[in-house]
């Protein structure tokens, strides 16, 4: 005043409102098949501008999303439950879920981006592509597999084996986990002997669900040979002959012997077994084991058969 100049009045410091500081540990936490928990620390923060949301970012399989978060004292959210603005929707398997940062908003602005984390979804395991058979039967078919890679958060819990017997698709069976082989037809439920089984596949099991189809494989058990015929030959007084081609047989189960038998004036002869290499034979030849007998003269010769042998 004209006086002059009061003195000094109390003296003050204050700063300027400031955006919230970054959020630093963002982590993942328990990951389903089709959300993703996030979790962090509330960052420090000036109580005259108070945190009023968060705003989450993430990719999904290159696609850009986000979510408000209502509630300054909201550490976590479940991306895919629904919740947040818009509705965060539920994740596919396996997706590819990338570049989630949260980040803190108060009456000044948006904090800056927090520390960036990202993640799968489960999903179920890889197909079986190792799948193989083993020595097949003529009641059964063994299989045998190399487990794939899995997600050690999802580990395999099973293996499902699945076929198909002459047609008709059979009810899936399930193994342990720690099991790599199984034997269609084991006992006491063996198979039959020519059946053809197909479509079988082995799919790994866990959390998730169950893998999509691998190898499939089909065979079929072994079988006895094809019947044979056989065609008459020249007739002497003592003996008879035939001869037959190889009848169609399964390579895996070669002829090993071939079985004659016929009846001499009603009688049943005794069964004659020749090599697996003969095409011919002649009765009352002395050949053969037992050796064939000769015939008597005009003796009535009836039933002739031949049947090939293998091991079924």
């Amino acid at each position: 005043n004209l006086i002059g100049a009061a003195t000094t009045s109390n003296v003050l410091l204050t700063t300027t409102l400031a955006r919230t500081a970054s959020i630093t540990d963002l982590a993942v936490g328990t990951v389903t098949t089709t959300t993703v928990a996030l979790a962090w620390t509330s960052p420090i923060q000036d109580s005259r501008a108070p945190i009023t949301s968060y705003q989450i970012r993430y990719t999904v399989d290159g696609a850009v999303h986000s979510a408000v978060v209502a509630g300054p004292q909201s550490t976590s959210f479940v991306i895919g439950s629904g919740a947040g603005s818009p509705a965060s929707e539920p994740l596919r398997l396996g997706a590819v879920v990338t570049n989630f940062d949260v980040r803190a908003v108060n009456l000044v602005g948006t904090a800056p981006i927090s520390n960036i984390v990202s993640t799968t979804t489960l999903n179920v395991p890889p197909p079986v592509t190792t799948l193989t058979t083993g020595s097949v039967t003529s009641s059964t078919v063994p299989l045998s597999w190399i487990a794939p890679a899995q997600d050690p958060r999802a580990p395999i819990t099973a293996f499902e084996v699945r076929y198909t017997i002459i047609g008709v698709a059979q009810a899936p069976i399930r193994v342990l986990a720690n099991v790599t082989s199984f034997t269609i037809g084991a006992a006491p439920n063996g198979l039959q002997a020519g059946s053809a089984v197909t479509a079988i596949d082995v799919r790994a099991v866990n959390i998730a669900g169950t893998a999509f189809i691998g190898n499939a494989l089909s065979t079929t058990t072994l079988n006895v040979p094809s019947p044979v015929t056989i065609v008459l030959g020249t007739i002497s007084a003592t003996n008879v002959a035939v001869s037959w081609p190889a009848p169609v047989h399964d390579l895996r189960a070669p002829i090993s012997s071939y079985r004659i038998q016929y009846m001499v004036n009603g009688v049943l002869h005794a069964t004659v077994v020749v090599a697996s290499a003969s095409v011919n034979f002649t009765i009352g030849s002395g050949a053969g084991s037992p050796p064939s007998e000769a015939l008597p003269y005009g003796a009535s010769i009836s039933g002739i058969n031949v049947r090939a042998v293998n091991l079924v």
